[in-house]
């Protein structure tokens, strides 16, 4: 699935290069990462067969991309303990009980209803050429979920970061509120 505000000509790439043997979902709308609760991209849900989420809003690339080499590796630790799941179910010491990953996928609450709503008003002012009343939804949505960077990745693809916010790039993204949480793995048992 890819969430993006600016639809299928900026998600079909990643699409195509990861060249899926599934349908894939472009969720303009930010649909289900309202409902998942989820902050940045990736987020990854282990979602067992009677539909309930068992590890919840990991934040994880499956490869992980070297940025000056360009070179690709597996994310070895998190795919063991996704096959130790599948081999173990329920009883797999990688899956969260109830309230961890409620705790991961956070409780939905007013500031996050409103959050998305000014989002999804900026986008649709936005879609109208409206753009400094979108802009002005996107600061709201940003200042009641600053830690949201779904809402910040996309309302800054769609402005000019320096005139519209005020940031440079480096300041846009070292405000002091991570990118990617740490990811909450148990340690690797003793062989």
């Amino acid at each position: 699935m890819a969430c993006d505000v600016r639809g299928r000509e900026t998600a079909e790439e990643w699409i195509a290069a990861a060249n899926p043997t599934h349908p894939s979902l472009i969720d303009q709308q930010f649909l289900v990462a309202g409902l998942y609760n989820t902050r940045n991209v990736p987020a990854a849900f282990w979602i067992d067969e009677s539909g309930r989420v068992v590890r919840g809003n990991d934040p994880i690339y499956a490869l992980r991309l070297n940025r000056e080499t360009g070179e690709r590796t597996p994310n070895d630790r998190y795919l063991d303990g996704l096959r130790d799941w599948v081999a173990n179910g329920a009883a797999s010491r990688f899956v969260t009980n109830p309230d961890e990953t409620a705790r991961r996928m956070g409780t939905p609450d007013a500031d996050n209803a409103q959050a998305g709503t000014h989002f999804r008003l900026g986008v649709y002012l936005q879609e109208q050429g409206r753009t400094a009343e979108a802009i002005e939804q996107f600061k709201l949505a940003h200042a009641l979920k600053p830690d949201n960077w779904n809402y910040k990745r996309q309302a800054w693809a769609l402005a000019d970061l320096e005139q519209d916010y005020g940031l440079t790039r480096e300041q846009a993204f070292q405000s002091g509120i991570p990118m990617y949480p740490s990811l909450e793995l148990p340690e690797p048992e003793a062989r």
